[in-house]
């Protein structure tokens, strides 16, 4: 049975224990900057949908669901050609 210096045993056992709180404040800081990405890429998409005047993500759907809703309409006054 090998025996391990305390004092190794304790230097090696703090190293640990600060890069596990270095690692956990990593992290931290990674989901931080990672939500703030998301909220950029958001405020991007915004900006470049306006900037070529194009309507937003939310307005297409809205659009698409009205399109939807007037075909529905038209089939059932007997329209028959709309796919």
């Amino acid at each position: 049975m090998k025996s391990i210096d305390m004092d190794v045993f304790a230097k090696l056992r703090h190293e640990i224990t600060e890069l596990r709180k270095e690692n956990d404040e990593l992290r931290s800081r990674n989901a931080d900057l990672e939500r703030r990405l998301e909220d950029l890429y958001g405020e991007y998409q915004l900006l470049r949908y306006q900037f070529k005047s194009l309507p937003s993500p939310a307005e297409l759907l809205k659009i698409r669901q009205e399109m939807q809703a007037l075909k529905k309409e038209l089939r059932e006054r007997g329209w028959k050609e709309l796919a």
